[in-house]
């Protein structure tokens, strides 16, 4: 059985980055499980209000409707199981990295997936969770030595848009072709990239901007095949299957 980790740090980071090939490969029958280390607490300040017991989730009405606007989305991608590890949108700190790290590799542990991804070590737009989530996988996937690869979600710097220079303090350049070493066409799966998107309605101003600016790119997301063990890959690539070995 083929097999996917994503690890992510809020919902929307599955759709609103490789949302077309999680598509592709859930509906072509790949059993994808999704770890969302936060509920998305913060991600509208008028709503960020959360009580802190042993660092798990209470009570949060915007962490509980981005939860189910995740599971939505999550279904129309083909997603099979979506577990949320309990920290809380924009505390993953130093003192809780390990607790993180431990976590995820668990799930390795006990998923046994031939491919894991996240985000680039820049988090995509910075964001400093999205950081803190790919460096913490990366350790459990070196950790474990388990899963055959491991790909970074990036942003090719020809897509990178100038309206990007305001979304955060600093929004990273992108990478260069030859950094990039894997890309996967999502043409036929744009229609449940769109949907699952829709899904994110507590979001609606970056799902607005987002969907016009994906709508005007070709159809294609792009990784960076970042650690490998027991393959000899052949790149560029089109496919994370490629080389890897099915049990």
């Amino acid at each position: 059985m083929k097999k996917i980790l994503a690890v992510f740090a809020h919902p929307d980071d599955e759709v609103f980055g490789p949302g077309g090939t999680m598509a592709k490969y859930g509906h072509e029958g790949v059993e994808i499980h999704i770890l969302c280390a936060t509920r998305g607490e913060s991600g509208d300040e008028k709503n960020f209000k959360f009580q802190i017991s042993n660092n798990k989730f209470e009570d949060n009405k915007l962490g509980k409707r981005r939860e189910k606007e995740l599971l939505r989305s999550a279904e129309i991608l083909g997603i099979k199981s979506v577990e949320f590890l309990n920290f809380i949108d924009g505390q993953l700190c130093n003192n809780l990295y390990h607790k993180l790290a431990d976590k995820i590799s668990r799930k390795i542990i006990s998923f046994k997936p031939q491919i894991i991804l996240t985000n680039e070590r820049l988090g995509i737009s910075g964001h400093l969770d999205h950081i803190a989530v790919s460096m913490t996988t990366t350790y459990a996937y070196l950790k474990t030595k388990i899963a055959q690869k491991l790909y970074y979600y990036c942003m090719n710097v020809k897509f990178r848009e100038k309206a990007l220079d305001n979304y955060f303090i600093y929004f990273p350049e992108g990478y260069q072709e030859n950094q990039i070493t894997t890309k996967i066409n999502y043409e036929k799966y744009w229609d449940y990239k769109k949907r699952a998107m829709k899904m994110h309605e507590s979001q609606l101003k970056d799902v607005t901007a987002l969907l016009s600016r994906f709508s005007r790119q070709p159809k294609i997301d792009h990784f960076i095949l970042q650690y490998y063990q027991n393959l000899k890959p052949e790149l560029p690539e089109t496919d994370f299957f490629s080389g890897v070995s099915i049990k």
